[in-house]
């Protein structure tokens, strides 16, 4: 795909979006080379939709927030509409994650999963938090189906939040999850999938790891 042609998909997605959604940016001033390019990202992306508004917040002068939605390091974007703050981005999503980026601006934002009638009704069933971490690089073409299966998730369900994860930027992370390729998804620090899996297949696995199946 053309810059040109990259450009006006940009402009098409955001275009879009025609409900409020809030871009909550975690970022510090000290030993974070991404945040610069990444708060550059999103103040680009909010400046094309009337409906995308930028927060930029200081990590340490933040604790508050940062705690509320569960961040704990920078670069950190939570995308953000009331009752949906659930999908969350370590890393900047630059490369082929700003796709994954647009669309999770436009689910959150229309509250639409993009899922089907059978996963919506199995999801409902969920009364447990479950939480998905999925590890990506910019370069990896896979990574996205991943982690926007994992966005699509959270957004239809209250009991389930998604965060990406740049496994470049976190060392300790990757350490910690044993990240030797991606995408690498972990549910509930306890089960992992490694690669791209189908919808139906994870939503099996989020509703068994709740004792749903």
């Amino acid at each position: 795909m053309s810059n040109a042609d990259r450009s006006t998909v940009i402009r098409d997605m955001l275009a879009a979006v025609s409900e409020p959604v809030r871009l909550l940016f975690f970022e510090q001033s000290i030993g974070c080379e991404a945040c610069g390019p990444t708060r550059q990202l999103l103040q680009q992306l909010a400046d094309l939709s009337p409906n995308i508004s930028l927060d930029v917040l200081n990590l340490m002068e933040a604790k508050d927030r940062a705690a509320q939605h569960g961040v704990d390091r920078v670069p950190a974007v939570v995308v953000s509409s009331p009752g949906r703050d659930r999908v969350r981005f370590y890393g900047a999503p630059l490369g082929h994650e700003l796709m994954s980026l647009l669309e999770a601006i436009q689910m959150t934002a229309s509250a639409d999963s993009g899922l089907s009638p059978e996963s919506r009704a199995q999801l409902a069933l969920l009364t447990t938090p479950v939480e998905l971490l999925t590890f990506f690089t910019p370069t990896c073409v896979y990574c996205p189906q991943m982690v926007t299966l994992a966005n699509r998730i959270a957004v239809e369900s209250p009991h389930v939040s998604a965060t990406a994860i740049d496994a470049t930027e976190y060392p300790d992370l990757v350490g910690r999850y044993n990240v030797n390729g991606v995408p690498k998804m972990i549910i509930n620090d306890t089960l992992e999938i490694i690669g791209a899996a189908g919808e139906a297949e994870l939503v099996r696995t989020v509703l068994s790891i709740a004792g749903l199946q």
